[in-house]
């Protein structure tokens, strides 16, 4: 398959002795290619792209869209599909086959809607470059929303919808490689987290254990839950006898609605979470408290299973649990952290205690044990020490081991 470059201006027709047009010696227009290449239909299509300002460089694009071509990228999504075309499309095709979480469609149809579409939609797919991605990544750094500036952490988040995106066009064959993915992000740094000390959050538990939900707090705090497998936990998965609990469903907000899912990771989906005893005693008791709102609701009552649940039965609203939490903050006058620093609490409680990173993780049903130890390490600067005087204390040594030297 060949194909030929050829240069476009304003002058007149030129043609050789032959006939055949040349083209112009003048240091203006610009230069085109064009070669032919078959569909999947089997019909023959011309492929022609121009604005070059050299015959070099239409060279070189003519041999890439050989190549292209030669690998079997569809000619017709490559000389008509847009970038927001095939967003739309692929996210489509990704909610159809049931491969996003409900929290997560919402997430993605935002990033395409307020920031990828606006950007880059009105490209051509096959024309997209890094340099066109590297321009819109810049001014979501400058620009941001309208009300706040995104942190380099929501720029790649918004950055990886893109680069999924693409990556689903290369394996379709639509375009030979993908741009967001040779895209320069700027460095981030996993924040510090800093949880309550254990005495903060003794005086919580016990200022919030006169309230409806105090318990539920409890268990974030005890076990390292996330906020939605806490309001998704069934009695059906909690072994009080045996002091253990299963993760196996998680309950996210999706607007005003309240969706009912698998948890965050793969490695979250059935794991098992022991009890203390103080906690699976709390558990007991508000089992019991439970069991009065049943029967003051008779009939009426929604019955979910739900260790946790409004008074009537039915799910609990994950932003109403957070926003319940910090009027408990404020009320016992601590320091304000965040509902989910109940979770790095229990992992702070645990390395104190000299618990292995890879229980801790394994508990917290973390992805990875490098996520773990990029959020805690920081934390583990008591628990070093304690374990190289533990390891120093299991040598033997003589008497003279302390001479100086």
């Amino acid at each position: 398959m060949t194909g030929t470059v050829f240069k476009r201006c304003s002058c007149p027709p030129a043609v050789d002795a032959a006939g055949r047009r040349k083209n112009c010696p003048k240091r203006h227009g610009s230069w085109f290619f064009a070669h032919d290449v078959r569909d999947p239909s089997g019909r023959r299509r011309q492929v022609r792209r121009g604005g070059y300002d050299s015959a070099a460089d239409a060279r070189a694009a003519l041999q890439a869209s050989l190549a292209v071509t030669g690998q079997g990228v569809r000619v017709q999504d490559q000389r008509r599909v847009t970038v927001a075309g095939y967003l739309e499309s692929w996210l489509e095709r990704k909610k159809d086959a049931g491969r996003f979480r409900p929290s997560t469609a919402l997430h993605t149809q935002g990033h395409l809607r307020d920031y990828w579409i606006p950007l880059l939609g009105h490209y051509r797919l096959a024309d997209l470059t890094v340099d066109d991605v590297d321009r819109a990544l810049a001014s979501l750094r400058r620009q941001g929303t309208r009300s706040k500036r995104l942190s380099p952490s929501s720029v790649r988040r918004i950055h990886a919808t893109l680069r999924s995106a693409l990556n689903d066009a290369v394996r379709r064959r639509v375009i030979p490689y993908n741009p967001a993915a040779l895209a320069e992000l700027e460095p981030t740094r996993r924040p510090k987290v800093r949880p309550w000390e254990p005495e903060e959050l003794g005086a919580f538990l016990d200022a919030s254990a006169g309230h409806r939900l105090g318990v539920l707090f409890e268990v974030l705090a005890m076990t390292g839950l996330r906020r939605g497998e806490v309001v998704g936990l069934r009695w059906g998965d909690v072994d009080l006898d045996k002091r253990v609990l299963w993760v196996r469903q998680s309950v996210v907000q999706v607007g005003y609605e309240s969706v009912v899912g698998q948890p965050k990771t793969a490695s979250g989906e059935d794991r098992r979470v022991d009890l203390d005893a103080s906690t699976a005693g709390s558990l007991i008791a508000h089992r019991l408290q439970q069991d009065a709102e049943r029967a003051a609701f008779g009939a009426a009552y929604e019955e979910h299973d739900l260790v946790f649940a409004r008074e009537d039965g039915s799910y609990l609203k994950p932003e109403v649990v957070s926003r319940t939490f910090q009027a408990l903050v404020a009320d016992a006058g601590l320091r304000r952290v965040r509902l989910h620093d109940l979770r790095h609490g229990q992992a702070s409680i645990m390395l104190a205690a000299g618990v292995d990173m890879t229980v801790v993780s394994k508990r917290l049903g973390h992805s990875g044990i490098r996520i773990t130890s990029d959020t805690y390490t920081h934390l583990l600067e008591g628990v070093g020490r304690q374990a190289a005087e533990a390891a120093a204390a299991l040598v033997p040594r003589g008497s003279g081991a302390h001479r100086s030297g």
